[in-house]
């Protein structure tokens, strides 16, 4: 019996050992198992330790992280909008969502077939896009042609169910999410690169052309503003030379004027004291100019040498008054004279 007893148990902890290990499942990080029931998808483990009955429940393990898929320039070959012959490196990074799984499982199988069922849609969608741009956009604008293509990709895959986005619009969920796409090495045929070249040395000598007309547009510019100051300034000197001449002309005009009229008021004054020393009798009438002097020529014959004399004088006088627009200050008539003597000069 006890040898009996020692071989069940013995047989019993053997069979723990075989089978309990064998029931402990451990998915990692970054991994999704999909649970097969005699070959039928039964569930979808996510990250941590299971346990399932290994006999009948098999676990095929699913890469969530990140994956890329290179594609050579011979892959890639194909038209640009303007049917030039264009080839390129190209990289897709893609994702499997946790929840996107189980579908890849039931419709695809593993990862490598997934990578073969999707491997074509990506070049296809490439190519297309390739096809609406021209070469030299592809070669300008190479990360948003690349953006282009991941917008293109995110709508090629879709599962067959749909949710509702922000926008409030009816959007495919999609099996696989596209992360990025790289482009890189791209070649045209020779001769469209020796065109390419030609152009750009074309572009070149324009754009250095157009940079000589600017710089002697602004060298013109400058010069005419340096013209302008400098004839602002020569005029300047000339109206202020020029004001300055004028100026000493009045101050001399004015000068000749002052003296003029002093002599002429002294000629006036002389003619009065010489009408007394010869007779004649003088009357005084002070007005708002000055004084008028009226010389009498009454009881005097014109015949008389002191009458001759006198007349002749003031004529003098008269003949050298200016006329100015105002009436004349010495009068001579037939019986007297009249002598006005302004108060101010």
């Amino acid at each position: 019996w006890p040898a009996i007893l020692f071989g069940v148990i013995s047989l019993v902890m053997i069979g723990c050992t075989i089978l309990i290990p064998g029931n402990i499942h451990q998915v990692n990080t970054g991994e999704v198992a999909i649970v097969r029931h005699m070959g039928t998808v039964t569930g979808v483990r996510n990250p941590g330790v299971y346990w399932d009955w290994y006999f009948t429940n098999d676990y095929e393990i699913y890469n969530t992280k990140v994956i890329s898929v290179d594609f050579s320039q011979e892959e890639t070959a194909s038209y640009s909008k303007d049917n030039q012959v264009i080839s390129f490196d190209l990289n897709i990074q893609y994702r499997i969502p946790n929840n996107e799984v189980k579908y890849v499982a039931e419709n695809i199988g593993s990862t490598n077939a997934l990578k073969d069922v999707i491997s074509p849609k990506m070049l296809d969608a490439t190519k297309t896009v390739i096809g609406t741009k021209g070469a030299e956009e592809i070669i300008q604008l190479r990360e948003t042609v690349a953006t282009v293509i991941k917008e293109s990709l995110a709508k090629s895959f879709p599962d067959g169910t749909f949710y509702t986005n922000e926008n409030g619009e009816t959007v495919s969920n999609q099996f696989i999410t596209i992360r990025e796409v790289n482009i890189k090495n791209i070649e045209f045929t020779p001769d469209f690169e020796a065109a390419v070249a030609a152009k750009v040395a074309a572009d070149q000598e324009a754009q250095k052309a157009e940079i000589e007309a600017r710089k002697a547009e602004i060298e013109a510019e400058a010069a005419r503003k340096v013209a302008e100051k400098e004839a602002e300034a020569a005029l300047y000197k000339a109206q202020k030379e020029a004001a300055a001449e004028l100026a000493k002309a009045q101050a001399d005009a004015e000068a000749q004027l002052l003296i003029a009229n002093a002599e002429a008021k002294a000629t006036k004054v002389k003619a009065v004291e010489v009408a007394r020393m010869l007779g004649f009798n003088i009357i005084e009438n002070p007005t708002t100019d000055g004084i008028e002097y009226e010389i009498d020529f009454s009881g005097i014959q014109p015949d008389d040498a002191r009458y001759k004399l006198m007349v002749n004088y003031l004529e003098y006088i008269q003949y050298l008054e200016t006329w100015d627009g105002t009436l004349p200050v010495t009068l001579v008539g037939d019986g007297s004279a009249t002598v006005l003597i302004p108060s101010t000069n």
